[in-house]
């Protein structure tokens, strides 16, 4: 190091010395901390490049394959009467109590209009019913009761609907 001229312990373009003994210390150029506030950006121009190719690949090696056409069937020929149409909607029998409590009860199919005074009655209804085309011992029978009726009513209704031989029997609410 070399001392200036006339002032003894200074280091030319530095301040005063601490001695004989000092360290300099030198920190490279790429070393040195980033300067604060400068934003950095990412180039994405080549990740688009990349993007582009590989969709312009898989739309150029796709295959397409033809749409099928209609497959030939032969359906069944039916020889005599045609089968009756499916029902659209279960038999709904609906149990309300009548004015006073421990009276009977009124029965009533809906989609048919038909009120039956007894549960004997019923049953004979439940029968007429599954003679009718698209109707089968089958055929969903669903009993609504109301809240404030009697289980005897109920189980009146059920025992009927057996004895007409439903054997889809259900509760509604």
């Amino acid at each position: 190091m070399t001392e200036l001229a006339g002032q003894p312990g200074q280091v030319a373009g530095r301040g005063p010395s601490r001695g004989a003994a000092e360290t300099v210390h030198f920190r490279p150029r790429r070393w040195r901390p980033q300067r604060r506030g400068l934003m950095t950006s990412l180039n994405l121009a080549p990740m688009i490049d990349v993007t582009f190719l590989l969709l312009i690949f898989f739309v150029v090696s796709t295959t397409f394959k033809r749409a099928e056409g209609l497959f030939g069937t032969r359906l069944q020929q039916t020889v005599g009467r045609p089968a009756p149409m499916l029902p659209i909607s279960p038999i709904i029998v609906r149990l309300t109590p009548m004015d006073g409590p421990g009276s009977g009860c009124r029965i009533r199919i809906d989609s048919f209009a038909i009120e039956p005074a007894t549960f004997g009655e019923l049953a004979l209804t439940l029968q007429q019913i599954q003679e009718n085309p698209g109707f089968d011992q089958t055929t969903p029978v669903v009993l609504v009761a109301d809240d404030s009726l009697e289980w005897d009513h109920v189980v009146g209704a059920w025992n009927a609907s057996v004895r007409a031989s439903c054997t889809n029997i259900q509760f509604g609410g």
